[in-house]
């Protein structure tokens, strides 16, 4: 979610996250799918296609943190996942040209992903402002049987 918000992918409709059957004859545990049909809109609208945080389908960082205890994280460990995210999405251009992307449409997606907007985020994202206060109590997961 934090990657679809820093790159502009507002396509992350349900039928772009999958859970894969880990060992089908045996217990059958799932696990995400790796990522894939991730790619920057270049719409702008600043918008998610799922609700992300307490405002909604807002394409903020602030907004997929306030909601962050809800995906089981306190705070101080979601803001460290997002610098960690953060830290990925500023290397996005070697990757990509490291991956044989051609300079061509390396400048022509920079034109989104390194924009005023996207780039503010990066940029302005405080983890200590949320290093503090006590943690809230972990919320069980809809998915584990009582």
């Amino acid at each position: 979610m934090v990657f679809n918000i820093l790159v502009d992918n507002t396509d992350d409709h349900e039928k772009n996250h999958s859970l894969l059957v880990v060992n089908p004859r045996g217990n059958g545990r799932l696990k995400l799918a790796p990522a894939y049909d991730v790619l920057p809109s270049n719409s702008g609208l600043g918008f998610q296609e799922f609700i992300c945080g307490a405002h909604g389908r807002e394409s903020t960082l602030e907004n997929a943190m306030s909601q962050c205890d809800a995906f089981g994280l306190p705070p101080g460990e979601a803001a460290a996942e997002v610098v960690a995210v953060i830290d990925v999405v500023n290397t996005w251009q070697e990757h990509f040209a490291h991956a044989g992307v051609s300079a061509c449409d390396i400048v022509s997606l920079a034109e989104r992903i390194d924009d005023d907007e996207l780039l503010t985020q990066r940029i302005g994202f405080d983890q200590a402002r949320f290093q503090s206060g006590p943690a809230k109590r972990k919320r069980s997961s809809p998915f584990r049987r009582a």
